[in-house]
C-alpha cells in the first residue's frame, strides 16, 4: 500500500506541477478530467443507496463549468465575492443534506441527485481553475529574479499544503495515533493526525506565502482554514463511502483508491483558498 502511495505520488506531483506552470486550458482540461471522474465516482456511490443521477445532463454541465471557470477572470470585487461565498455555502448545505440523506423515491430525485453531485465535485473543483487564473499580478519569490504569475504560485501554496497535511497525518497517525477521530465515518483517522495535519498546513502555508511575499499572518490564516477544511472533505467523502458501504471511492489510482478518495480534501480547501485570496490581494 505505501509502495503504491509512493509509486503514484511519484507519477502525478511531476504532472501536477507541469500542469500548474502551464495554466490556461491545459489545466483547465486536467481539472475537466478530474471533475468528470469524480463526478462518475459519486454517481456510483449514490447508485448503490439506490439514489439514481441523470449522467447524460451532468457531465456537460461539468465541462461547461469548467469551462466557464477558465474564461471568467476575477477582479477587485470584495462585496460580490462574499455574496458568491454565501450563496455557495447555502448551495452546497442543501447538496450535502440531499446527498447524505436516505432515499426517499420522490418525483424529481434523479434531477436533484444531478444538481448535488454537481455543486459538491464540479462546481467546488471550478476553484482551482478560477484560483489558477488570479494572473492579474506577478510576484517576485524572495531569493529570486525571476517574476512569476500570482495564479501559478498560489495553486503550487495549495497543492504542498494539501500534500504536506495529508503526509503529516498519515505518518503521525499511522505511528503516534492513538485516539480516534471519528471512529464511526473513518476508523483509521486519528486525533493526533489531525493536529499533525492542522499544523503542518498553517507553518507550511505561512513559510511558502512568505517567499512568495504574502504577509506571514495571512499566510498561516490560509494555512490553518486549509488544515481545517481539508480534513473536513476528508470527512464528508468518507461519510458518503460508508453509507455506500464501500471502502474507497474507485481504484484508478493505486495506493488512493478513486479519484475523489485523493482530491476530496481540495473540494472544500480550494472554494476558501480562492475567496480569502482574492479579498486579500485584491485580484
Amino acid at each position: 500500500m505505501l509502495l503504491h502511495r509512493v509509486l503514484t505520488g511519484a507519477v502525478g506531483i511531476p504532472i501536477g506541477l507541469l500542469l500548474i506552470y502551464l495554466g490556461g486550458w491545459w489545466f483547465a482540461g486536467a481539472v475537466a478530467l478530474i471533475a468528470i471522474g469524480g463526478l462518475r465516482e459519486l454517481y456510483l456511490l449514490l447508485a448503490a443507496r439506490d439514489k439514481k443521477a441523470l449522467p447524460w445532463l451532468g457531465y456537460p454541465l461539468a465541462l461547461a463549468l469548467v469551462a466557464m471557470a477558465a474564461t471568467v477572470h476575477s477582479g477587485p470585487m470584495a462585496a460580490p465575492l462574499g455574496a458568491e461565498a454565501a450563496l455557495l455555502v447555502v448551495a452546497f448545505a442543501i447538496a450535502a443534506w440531499w446527498l447524505l440523506a436516505p432515499p426517499a423515491r420522490r418525483s424529481g430525485d434523479k434531477l436533484f441527485a444531478t444538481i448535488s453531485a454537481h455543486v459538491y465535485v464540479p462546481q467546488l473543483l471550478g476553484y482551482l481553475v478560477r484560483l489558477r487564473s488570479m494572473s492579474a499580478l506577478s510576484i517576485t519569490p524572495r531569493g529570486s529574479e525571476t517574476e512569476l504569475p500570482l495564479g501559478m504560485l498560489l495553486m503550487a501554496l495549495l497543492m504542498a499544503v494539501i500534500c504536506g497535511m495529508d503526509s503529516a497525518a498519515y505518518g503521525v497517525g499511522s505511528k503516534w495515533g492513538r485516539r480516534k477521530l471519528c471512529p464511526a465515518i473513518s476508523p483509521g483517522k486519528t486525533v493526533e493526525g489531525a493536529i499533525a495535519a492542522f499544523l503542518t498546513a498553517a507553518l507550511l502555508s505561512g513559510a511558502i506565502g512568505y517567499w512568495f511575499r504574502l504577509p506571514l499572518v495571512h499566510g498561516i490564516v490560509l494555512g490553518a482554514a486549509i488544515g481545517v477544511l481539508g480534513q473536513a472533505g476528508d470527512l464528508f467523502e468518507s461519510m458518503l463511502k460508508r453509507r455506500a458501504g464501500v471502502k474507497d471511492s474507485g481504484a484508478v489510482l493505486p495506493g488512493h483508491g478513486g479519484v475523489l478518495d485523493r482530491f476530496d480534501s481540495l473540494l472544500f480547501a480550494a472554494p476558501a483558498a480562492f475567496f480569502y485570496l482574492s479579498i486579500v490581494t485584491g485580484t
